[in-house]
């Protein structure tokens, strides 16, 4: 027998649960942990280490310890926000054919996919190890904001990984399933989804089993990994200022300050103040000690930039959605930085409403996803029933009160039905530097349709559709998502060769694009060829 589990692959960490008949259970590491660190570790004496085990060599091997892969996946490393993100990172990366990251560690050079699919395939030996049965299906999360290279990337770490990949599901949209799944609920709620490495809210309305997303936006650079990043710049300088040695130039030494950010950052969500001595700093064949004191009103100022951006891109879906906030019935966090005292101030004054605070923001998106898998597979309520310590149970529970998710009973269970929309404006280049829109933001999904243009010059025999995504009338102002190629159109004047494009957005979040000769038939449909992202297979 053969599972389907659902997986939230983190830019930090990851959860692989699968839907049992007493509710979701979650897949152990080997220290009985649920939430598994997203770090792919390659020791000296050859192999790969996943997991908890890896991040334990991030300060020791930094340069041969890859983590946050997930804000590369898909990206074309040219990209400025990318760059910056490079200069964080102790491992290196270089570009590869057609525009892509590719991680050299040791001898080996690996795609961003291939990173994550060890990951993957790290989460898929947990359950199987904990199941007794073979998992080669899966529901795996990615952030709404995600572009089409993105998901394509991500599709294919799963296929690394040896599963095949059922859907794509947004990670706010699960969210909201593991919320309201079973409850029978009709209201509007806002899913803020503040994680390790990237951003996302949505807005949902919930009837019944129908979960339908009504406006959603993003930034996949946004994530609790900045606020690390500024509490080791605060380190930093201090120990720049007390021990006289700048750690910047130093992959280890800021790595060890990073780890040390985190740690701070969790203390701070619990008490006003955080003081004591970060070791394990070694310069020069010293080992060095580095005290230090942090309040949280320091925090806030360090970090109020970050919080800003995430309720602006708050306001920004409610205004698309035309819901006023007092029209919200719930607010359901996702994402350990969601624990940070300022942002869930920061809502309550937003929303009039304290956001909900019962559900674990690091695990209710892989529920979501194991209901969306037991669903497609058409195993929702099959399998090996676990023990009361592994499983979580679903009877006499308030919803998500300890991550249960309480559904309606297993006798014919009703299927729940899942609307989503295209997180950006979809549009293709034209004459003289300009884009036009083919899709707008927010459309729900799946979605097709058809503009119809002409050629730009007089016997133009071939044209190559740009597509972008974005608001912007200049095509350089828009990111680019790939092209396509249309040959033998008949060599007429300019104007005389209509060209019908069709943009479908499918069920995953993914762009097919056909363009066609109205006059001829000749046409050319695919996948675009993405920058940034591996070459087909």
């Amino acid at each position: 027998m053969s599972f389907a589990v659902g997986i939230d692959l983190g830019t930090t960490n990851s959860v692989v649960a699968v839907a049992t008949p007493t509710g979701v259970e979650f897949a152990l590491g080997p220290q009985g942990e649920r939430v598994h660190p997203s770090v792919v570790a390659f020791p000296p004496g050859g192999g790969v280490v996943c997991g908890t085990e890896a991040k334990a060599r991030r300060v020791r091997e930094p340069d041969t310890t890859v983590y946050s892969a997930k804000r590369l996946i898909g990206q074309n490393i040219k990209s400025p926000l990318v760059q910056l993100a490079l200069t964080g990172l102790p491992f290196a990366v270089e570009e590869g054919p057609n525009q892509q990251p590719i991680v050299v560690t040791r001898d080996r050079r690996l795609t961003v996919p291939e990173v994550s699919g060890q990951v993957l395939a790290y989460l898929k030996r947990c359950a199987e190890r904990q199941l007794g049965q073979r998992v080669s299906q899966a529901v795996v999360t990615v952030p709404a904001n995600f572009s089409d290279g993105q998901r394509q990337a991500t599709k294919e770490a799963g296929r690394l990984a040896g599963l095949e990949v059922l859907r794509l599901l947004n990670e706010p949209t699960a969210a909201a399933l593991a919320y309201g799944f079973g409850q029978h609920k009709d209201e509007v709620v806002c899913v803020f989804d503040f994680g390790g490495g990237t951003f996302d809210v949505s807005l949902l309305a919930i009837k019944d089993e129908v979960f339908e997303v009504l406006a959603t936006d993003g930034d996949f650079f946004l994530g609790g990994d900045d606020l690390d990043r500024a509490i080791a710049e605060f380190l930093a300088a201090e120990m720049n200022r007390q021990l006289h040695v700048d750690p910047r130039p130093d992959p280890a030494l800021m790595t060890r300050l990073v780890l040390a950010g985190e740690e701070i950052k969790v203390h701070l969500s619990a008490h006003a103040s955080a003081e004591g001595v970060i070791d394990g700093l070694h310069h020069q064949g010293r080992e060095l000690q580095l005290p230090f004191r942090l309040t949280r009103a320091q925090l806030e100022n360090m970090v109020r930039g970050f919080v800003d951006r995430a309720i602006d891109l708050t306001r920004n879906v409610l205004t698309a959605a035309h819901i006023d906030p007092k029209m919200v019935t719930e607010v359901v966090c996702v994402g350990g930085t969601t624990r940070v005292p300022m942002v869930r101030q920061r809502l309550a004054e937003l929303f009039g409403r304290e956001p909900a605070l019962r559900i674990n923001p690091d695990e209710v998106v892989a529920q979501g996803a194991a209901i969306q898998a037991g669903s497609l597979a058409g195993s929702l309520f099959h399998g090996p029933a676990r023990s009361a310590r592994d499983a979580v149970p679903t009877a006499a529970l308030s919803p998500l009160a300890h991550g249960g998710v309480p559904w309606a009973a297993p006798v014919a269970p009703a299927r729940p039905i899942l609307l989503d929309v295209t997180p950006a404006a979809l549009r293709i280049a034209t004459a003289g530097g300009f884009t036009e829109e083919i899709l707008e933001r927010n459309l729900p999904t799946p979605i097709e349709r058809t503009r119809t243009f002409t050629t730009a010059r007089d016997h133009q025999t071939q044209v190559v559709i740009e597509c972008c995504r974005g608001d912007a009338r200049k095509a350089d102002g828009n990111e680019a998502l790939g092209r396509l190629l249309l040959e033998g159109l008949p060599p007429r004047r300019r104007g005389e060769v209509r060209i019908d494009v069709t943009f479908r957005v499918d069920q995953d979040g993914i762009l097919h694009v056909r363009a066609r000769d109205a006059d001829t038939g000749i046409a050319q449909e695919a996948e675009l060829e993405v920058l940034g992202a591996p070459a087909a297979a």
